[in-house]
């Protein structure tokens, strides 16, 4: 993280409660099958962004969001501030207005735009479905900040402050992130700091990024300030460019590890596409890398995605088609059962016309997508990459 200086900085908040109605109609969340049991998320650099002049908080939280992003995306302190302003919102914002301006206005820096993702809203009194939303990417809070700006202040307004004992508050005014969970006693560790006398380490708890600093919250304070909650879909989208292929490993749960399950048994394995990467698909993964000469690692990154995935085009069938089927289906948001593809292995008309249809979608981002309803490689990584999901 950026050095911090010793004088205490000031603060500032921004964040307007944003209307029941507009929390009630907004999409939730749809939690994967499981999540890590720990997870954690530390940029090696962050910033006020502005919040420490101006209550830009909710902009700043954007910021944030981006330097989370692998690999890490810094904006800057001016492009953060002259985003707000541009979009009047340098002194206090609506959380889902600047996700909203965000998916089609995002940051522009060296040449690259960076967007969000869809944004949905997440029960962040529900673990299971919080934790989830985390692994995925930070997840943006609105909450009342009176007890979390002394908590602030008990480091002097550095990394590694205890936020615990919280009241109820309903008072929201604050934009902050969620970034990682765990126990207390883990997250204290992975920020390298002790757990201080009389606050239990076993306990559940949250990294929260606010005022360039990362501390530790634990679950009932984080419940009882906070008013609402989102997740983007993906976090990041880099405007022009394909979302880089994800990295997969043991213990990683929902998208895309039932793709890379079909993909893997297309390459002769067995395995369930149960969306969890368990020691089965480590083993398959290995295997496969033996025998294509690749690293042998388990781990699902660029190289072996690239030498995994199979074109499919019109009369294809088999595994590898499920996949495809199973990418195309994880983006159908309609909930109507009846529009969704059926995993059959078929690459029929149906599944030919869907696949363009995601291909033109992204063709409007990345004018070298080619729209021909084949899903060759670069098709195949907008997929797996979560590129217009959610």
């Amino acid at each position: 993280m950026s050095d911090q200086t010793t004088a205490t900085p000031a603060r500032m908040r921004g964040a307007i409660p944003s209307p029941r109605h507009v929390l009630a109609a907004a999409r939730a969340f749809a939690a994967p099958v499981s999540a890590p049991q720990q997870f954690l998320t530390v940029p090696a650099q962050i910033s006020m962004w502005g919040n420490d002049i101006h209550g830009d908080c909710v902009t700043a939280e954007e910021a944030f969001a981006k330097a989370c992003h692998s690999p890490e995306i810094f904006i800057t302190d001016s492009e953060v501030i002259g985003w707000a302003t541009g979009h009047g919102v340098l002194e206090g914002a609506y959380l889902p207005d600047v996700l909203g301006w965000m998916q089609h206005d995002g940051f522009r820096q060296n040449g690259s735009v960076y967007d969000d993702g869809v944004h949905v809203t997440v029960d962040w009194t529900n673990p299971a479905a919080l934790h989830g939303a985390i692994a995925q990417g930070p997840v943006k809070l609105g909450v009342a900040a009176d007890q979390l700006d002394d908590a602030w202040l008990s480091t002097g307004g550095t990394s590694g402050w205890f936020a615990t004992g919280f009241h109820p508050d309903p008072n929201e005014d604050h934009c902050v992130s969620l970034c990682g969970y765990g126990s207390i006693g883990w997250l204290a560790s992975q920020l390298h700091v002790s757990v201080p006398g009389g606050v239990n380490g076993s306990a559940p708890g949250y990294a929260l990024f606010t005022w360039n600093t990362i501390g530790i919250i634990d679950q009932p304070s984080m419940v009882n300030i906070t008013s609402e909650a989102w997740v983007r879909q993906p976090t990041t989208v880099i405007v022009g460019h394909l979302q880089p292929w994800p990295v997969l490993r043991k213990g990683a749960n929902g998208h895309p590890v039932p793709t890379l399950q079909h993909l893997l048994n297309a390459h002769g394995a067995h395995l369930t596409p149960d969306g969890s990467f368990g020691a089965l698909t480590e083993a398959a993964v290995r295997s496969y890398q033996h025998g294509a000469g690749l690293t042998v690692d388990g781990i699902v990154g660029p190289v072996t995605w690239s030498h995994v995935i199979i074109t499919c085009r019109s009369g294809s069938h088999g595994e590898a088609v499920k996949g495809v089927q199973v990418e195309i289906n994880f983006r159908n948001l309609s909930g109507n059962p009846a529009t969704y593809l059926a995993v059959d292995g078929q690459y029929g008309p149906k599944t030919a016309s869907a696949v363009r249809g995601f291909q033109q979608a992204v063709h409007l981002e990345v004018p070298t997508m080619s729209v021909d309803g084949i899903c060759g490689p670069m098709t195949w990584q907008a997929l797996v990459s979560g590129m217009l999901s959610g």
